[in-house]
């Protein structure tokens, strides 16, 4: 699970600006990026495979992650949809999803200038 005693195991991809990720820091995650995991520029495939197999919550601007017939809705992200893009704006998002006490492993959140849309594989 990505959940550790520090918070949640948090991925972030390249696209995510670096304040976000210090921020999280301060909201005791466990945050790291693509970059540091020498995944930078490479094929969402082989950023799925790793975020999978390292028990990571992806976050990220890159709509194609939103799609669920290409990743399935049990892997746990939350794509930041345009709009969303101010350093400020994703970490007020992400407050609001964190509070919301969701379990996001397993899920898909959607953020959207309009609010957050959960996805989940309902039994």
């Amino acid at each position: 699970m990505p959940e550790t005693g520090r918070g949640m195991r948090i991925l972030l991809d390249e696209n995510i600006p670096t304040r976000v990720f210090w921020w999280l820091i301060t909201q005791s995650h466990e945050v790291t990026t693509v970059r540091d995991v020498g995944l930078a520029g490479r094929s969402d495939a082989v950023l799925y495979q790793y975020v999978k197999s390292q028990n990571y919550i992806l976050v990220t601007l890159d709509l194609d992650f939103s799609d669920p017939l290409r990743f399935p809705i049990t892997f746990p992200r939350i794509v930041l949809r345009p709009g969303v893009i101010d350093p400020e704006l994703i970490e007020m998002n992400l407050r609001d999803l964190f509070r919301q006490g969701f379990p996001l492993w397993g899920e898909l959140y959607v953020v959207q200038p309009e609010g957050i849309a959960r996805y989940a594989d309902e039994p």
